[in-house]
């Protein structure tokens, strides 16, 4: 039987999270990041998520997380897009330091060891949700929606300060460094069905990727 898993970034295509296509049963949906507001400011988002199994992905600084958001939504777990600190000091062994979801009375957990032979390949945060879903939930048909490789800006003008203010070469950088890394992940596990929604260029050309473009 199928795992599937529907990858949520906060790129404009999430104003097509209402599109048929994305109307099928998910055991999982992962939200990357800040939704905590796009669940406030925009109703379809809202609606979508209503009744959904939900694992919620924060970055270091553990934003994201409010009480109104986890009281009305199904959390099921929350994790942070680091390996358990072991000592070593690559940046993905770096320490919690926020604790934003014991300030809400919930746990955060850590992905598993399994990602560790490929954390090396890792840009942001999407590459380290494909990894879980793959390795952790053993997922075998992954969808990606909200995810422009910062191509294009966040849904409902949302942005993170440091993409302000890069300028267009650094941009550039960062765009194929990040569009890379991905490509390398759907490359490395040609058995896994990967589609993404997006309004980004990104297309690795392989077989067992499926581009859908929508316009912004």
């Amino acid at each position: 039987m199928n795992k599937k898993i529907l990858v949520c970034g906060r790129g404009i295509s999430l104003s097509f999270i209402d599109n048929p296509i994305l109307q099928q049963d998910y055991d999982y949906i992962i939200l990357m990041n800040e939704f905590n507001l796009f669940t406030k400011q925009c109703k379809k988002v809202s609606n979508f998520l209503k009744n959904k199994p939900i694992i919620q992905f924060v970055n270091i600084t553990e934003l994201g997380l409010d009480k109104e958001f986890l009281s009305n939504y199904d959390i099921q777990k929350i994790y942070v897009t680091r390996l358990v600190p072991n000592g070593a000091s690559s940046w993905w062994r770096e320490s919690r330091k926020a604790r934003g979801a014991e300030r809400h009375g919930r746990v955060c957990y850590h992905p598993s060891d399994r990602l560790e032979d490929y954390m090396h390949i890792v840009e942001n945060t999407v590459d380290v949700t494909s990894l879980y879903a793959i390795l952790d939930l053993q997922a075998d048909d992954i969808t990606f929606i909200g995810v422009e490789f910062y191509e294009n800006g966040y849904y409902l003008d949302h942005s993170e300060p440091d993409y302000l203010e890069w300028d267009q070469e650094e941009q550039q950088k960062v765009i194929n460094r990040i569009k890379g890394s991905q490509s390398k992940i759907v490359s490395l596990f040609p058995n896994i069905k990967f589609t993404y929604i997006t309004n980004s260029t990104f297309d690795p050309k392989l077989e067992n990727c499926n581009i859908i473009k929508i316009g912004a």
